[in-house]
């Protein structure tokens, strides 16, 4: 049972930036597969399989970042055959090679300029050491992953409080549950019930309540379903992004024709007052000169203000 109704492309295309993987050994030395919990369950495919699609991705969105987190330390995959597939699907070529801890993180932009736009954490030791090209970056040294997953009918809770020098913060956002698979029974397994909720407002109360017990900010939501239920809209909200169909354009200020005696704000209907609020000399100090809209244009009245 996989924790996603779509595939890793139709995931980038609809905005993911942030991958968790969960390999483990293939059938046979040189193959490493993507199963959770494990490959009785669920077993979705190769793991050169699915960098070759985020590869082909990279090739066409130059200017996007995306983060790979790779978990084997339950599942032990071969760091031979990891390497192997990361080298065989041709996306070594974008991955980001540094020391954040460090020497910090670099700008969005210079990565985007050097074309290192894949980020790669790794909660196995021993495979970040087998890396010589120094691309696998240590998960526990950089990561802050918050409480979680939870049980239906738990609450939402923000530790662990102890950051050390953690820069990257991640909120496990998903709900798990006991269940039986090909006559195994798991724990943690995905809970792809009331999922207008828990994508809904719990996902932007969650996100919310735990920043503002963390001194960074967040990085990453983990979501299972993320196409149910509406993750979208708060994240812009976090990003301080417009909305689908929205514009830019639409929060500038608005100049109306009239009169506006700045004394006497009965002279001043209230939507204009509103509409150049942004620019805040206008309701800030008291003065007495009279504004002649008709006769000046926008960029006139931002300069007459500023000479007040």
């Amino acid at each position: 049972m996989g924790t996603q109704y779509f595939g890793i492309q139709q995931q980038l295309n609809d905005g993911i930036r942030g991958l968790h993987l969960n390999i483990t050994q293939g059938a046979t030395g040189s193959d490493v597969s993507l199963c959770y919990p494990d490959c009785n369950a669920y077993n979705g495919g190769s793991l050169k399989d699915t960098l070759t699609v985020v590869k082909n991705w990279l090739d066409s969105n130059q200017r996007d970042v995306v983060t790979i987190f790779l978990e084997s330390a339950l599942l032990k995959a071969s760091p031979a055959a990891v390497l192997k597939a990361f080298a065989d699907s041709g996306i070594e070529k974008y991955a980001f090679k540094g020391k954040p801890l460090t020497t910090g993180w670099p700008s969005l932009e210079s990565m985007i300029g050097n074309r290192t736009t894949l980020v790669v954490f790794s909660d196995d030791a021993g495979l970040v050491a087998a890396n010589t090209k120094g691309y696998f970056i240590p998960h526990g040294d950089i990561v802050l992953r918050l409480d979680g997953p939870f049980t239906y009918g738990s609450e939402w809770t923000c530790g662990p409080w102890n950051r050390r020098y953690e820069s990257i913060l991640v909120i496990p956002h998903y709900i798990v549950q006991t269940a039986t698979y090909n006559g195994v029974t798991y724990k943690d397994m995905p809970y792809p019930f009331n999922l207008g909720t828990t994508n809904g407002y719990q996902y932007e109360f969650h996100a919310i309540t735990c920043r503002g017990g963390q001194s960074i900010w967040i990085n990453f939501m983990e979501v299972d379903y993320y196409s149910e239920g509406d993750v979208k809209t708060p994240t812009l909200k976090l990003n301080a992004l417009p909305y689908p169909n929205d514009n830019v354009a639409n929060f500038y200020p608005q100049f109306f024709d009239a009169t506006v005696e700045i004394v006497g704000v009965s002279a001043s209907p209230p939507s204009l007052l509103a509409s150049v609020s942004g620019l805040v000399v206008l309701a800030a100090r008291p003065y007495t000169k009279i504004i002649d809209e008709d006769e000046m244009t926008a960029k006139e009245i931002v300069e007459n203000s500023l000479n007040f």
